[in-house]
């Protein structure tokens, strides 16, 4: 029984599938079908049941998955005591969504490299339901996103609120600063798509306050929203500040409701796995959640 078995057996129950498992290690499914195939011959028992469109693990892998996730740990907590933080090895992907990129992504990879120069790190940049299912699922060690995960089993810590805010062309409010929530309804809403995290809290937003939009879905991109709005076709709701700069140039106007509350910030919080017991994972997510919550200079 060698840890590379032990590793192919583990990323394929975790991630439900041996093509992605294959591809997360940077080896060929079959060489990865062979070391599970040479573990289950050593232990004595199928721990994957093959028989129907996918493998599904079985009662015996359920069994030993959490021990052998346990003994993964254990061999990069040797390194570490041995090596240090330079003797790190392995691959961390984790999601972040497009304002959190702009704002700390080249920060996160750069402390990363430097803290761990054998570690690659893949982000992957995102919606708000995308990033958290992919943390369900495994497929990724944590996520930089807005909202909650209704998974019990993926916790959250928050990291940043962001403001946001109702911006405009100018010269499709004609020049106004102020309008009433009646006219705000008049004027289409240029949104991102409904899993993006400014959307969720636009629909909460009017469903509190009996509000009924007409709304034009542009992309799941900030600057496509912004540059949709910039051109006149109605008035967005987005990060304050991802927009800051539109506003300083004159290109857009931020919008006050006279009638209604501000609209709730945007929380943004680091989301992982409560089972995810990877000393690399912990790591990279340690200096992730210190880079996003330290004090602006």
């Amino acid at each position: 029984m060698t840890l590379k078995q032990l590793e192919a057996f583990y990323w394929s129950a975790i991630l439900g599938s041996f093509a992605l498992a294959a591809e997360r290690l940077f080896m060929t499914q079959s060489a990865l079908s062979k070391r599970i195939q040479e573990l289950e011959l050593e232990i004595g028992i199928p721990l994957f049941d093959r028989t129907g469109p996918r493998a599904r693990i079985t009662e015996a892998g359920q069994n030993i998955l959490g021990r052998v996730e346990n003994l993964l740990a254990l061999r990069d907590e040797i390194v570490l005591a041995a090596r240090g933080p330079i003797g790190l090895q392995g691959t961390c992907r984790f999601g972040i969504s497009e304002l959190m990129a702009m704002q700390f992504l080249p920060k996160i990879v750069a402390a990363a490299r430097a803290a761990f120069p054998d570690v690659i790190v893949e982000p992957r940049v995102a919606v708000t339901r995308e990033l958290l299912d992919d943390v369900e699922k495994g497929e990724t060690e944590f996520a930089l996103a807005p909202g909650t995960s209704e998974n019990p089993d993926v916790l959250s810590r928050p990291i940043v609120s962001i403001p946001l805010c109702w911006v405009a062309a100018p010269d499709l409010v004609k020049g106004k600063t102020s309008i009433t929530s009646a006219e705000l309804q008049a004027y289409p809403i240029i949104s991102m798509s409904a899993q993006a995290g400014s959307s969720l809290v636009l629909q909460s937003f009017s469903a509190q306050h009996d509000l009924r939009f007409r709304r034009i879905l542009a992309s799941n991109s900030p600057e496509a929203v912004a540059s949709v709005t910039m051109a006149g076709l109605g008035i967005a709701l987005l990060a304050e500040p991802f927009v800051k700069r539109f506003i300083d140039t004159g290109q857009l106007l931020r919008i006050d409701i006279e009638d209604q509350p501000a609209v709730s910030e945007l929380q943004y919080s680091i989301h992982w796995r409560a089972d995810n017991k990877r000393v690399l994972a912990k790591k990279i997510r340690e200096l992730a959640y210190e880079i996003c919550t330290r004090p602006l200079s």
